[in-house]
Parts: structure tokens; sequence; C-alpha cells
């Protein structure tokens, strides 16, 4: 047993969990198990967080009977959306996912768009790999 395998139990404990932004006793932004948000975050607290992030929305999706079918490429493509958007987000791209449920990928790619001019680079990225899928 580590140091670390102490420790996580009692701190988990201690500061408790808090989902949304609180100020601390020393009147520093905090989320979470006491996560300092004045001091920022290192990068490797980031990636672990992203990584969560997307393991939870993974599972989510995993719900939906037109997800599972598609190839990993197709998949992250959802995967991507829902980061961006949210998991609601995505199910407002109801045509797109009716075509992938068909396997019309020409018909998901089209889908694949927003009005938001920033974001229209990385859809029209995403719409390319809805329509090559995991073919390289």
């Amino acid at each position: 047993m580590t140091a670390i395998d102490i420790v996580l139990p009692r701190l988990r404990q201690e500061e408790g969990f808090r989902a949304t932004l609180y100020v601390d006793t020393e009147g520093h932004k905090t989320i979470g198990y006491g996560l300092n948000i004045d001091a920022g975050i290192s990068q490797r607290v980031a990636a672990a967080a992203l990584q969560a992030q997307l393991e939870e929305l993974q599972e989510a999706l995993a719900k939906y009977p037109w997800y599972a079918p598609l190839d990993p490429v197709r998949q992250s493509v959802l995967l991507d959306i829902a980061f961006n958007n949210g998991l609601a987000g995505l199910l407002h791209f109801p045509h797109m996912l009716a075509a992938l449920s068909r396997q019309d990928w020409a018909s998901a790619a089209t889908e694949c768009h927003v009005e938001n001019p920033e974001l229209a680079g990385r859809y029209q990225k995403l719409a390319q790999l809805l329509l090559i899928g995991g073919v390289t």
C-alpha cells in the first residue's frame, strides 16, 4: 500500500466533493475535492480530467443503439461533438445520427455542420472522418 492509497480516502472525506465552483476558507475558487482553480492546473491533471470526461461520455453514448455499430473513427467524431456541445448538443444532430444508423456516410457527413464560423473548420474535419471512417 502506498501513501497515496492511504491518504486518498481520507482527503475525499475531509475535503468533500463539490461539483460546482465554490470559494474555500482561504478565498480561493475551488471545485471537486478541494482543487484550487486559482492556482491553475498542470497538463497532467488536465489530461486526466479530459480522459475521465471522454470515458463518461463513451459510457453514455454506448446506451444508444446507433453508437456501438460504428467503427472507432466514427465513434470518435461523436465523442468530439458530445465533448464540445454536451450529450444534449450531440442529440441536436438527429439527421446525422439517423444517417449514421443507416450507414449513409455521405449524408452523415453533410449533416455534420455548425452555424458557428469559429467551429466550421473543426466540423469540416469531423465530417470528413464520418465520410471515410476507419478506412486508411
